[in-house]
């Protein structure tokens, strides 16, 4: 009975060997998609928070230190984040960019200003993962008509 219990032990613990490895790895897969899913929720959040003070009136379009400062500080928990605000102008039916200052729409329309911010971070997971490089490039961006 003690030879056949020893034998059992044995087997578990192999089986524990064999597959702790891969749990474990799992386990930090897990935790760094969740990172990045994270990471690119507070980047959406941090770019339509930029892009919101950017558009509650058209002095504030031209306010990129204003956006920064929105942003970075709606997303206060990452730490090498890049802004990068932008207005352009737009006729009501068109998709097509024109001059803010010298642009004109058809039938007397003026044109609508809008505002771009784009937000992104550089993110290093946890391990390397074979066939996933060791940093890259999440990003956001938002687009809001100024009133």
């Amino acid at each position: 009975m003690t030879n056949r219990s020893n034998r059992r032990r044995g087997a578990t613990a192999l089986e524990l060997a064999l597959t702790g490895p891969l749990l474990l790895l799992l386990l930090v897969g897990a935790a760094d998609f969740s990172r990045v899913f994270y990471h690119a929720v507070t980047l959406a959040n941090a770019a339509g928070t930029a892009a919101f003070y950017g558009a509650r009136n058209v002095t504030h379009t031209g306010d990129t230190r204003g956006m920064n400062t929105a942003a970075t500080t709606d997303a206060k928990d990452l730490t090498s984040i890049t802004v990068t605000p932008s207005r352009f102008c737009r006729c009501p039916n068109s998709n097509d960019n024109v001059d803010c200052i010298t642009g004109s729409c058809p039938a007397s329309y003026a044109p609508r200003v809008y505002i771009s911010v784009q937000a992104k971070e550089t993110f290093r997971p946890l391990v390397r993962y074979p066939g996933v490089p060791t940093d890259f490039t999440v990003g956001r961006t938002a687009y809001m008509r100024a009133q």
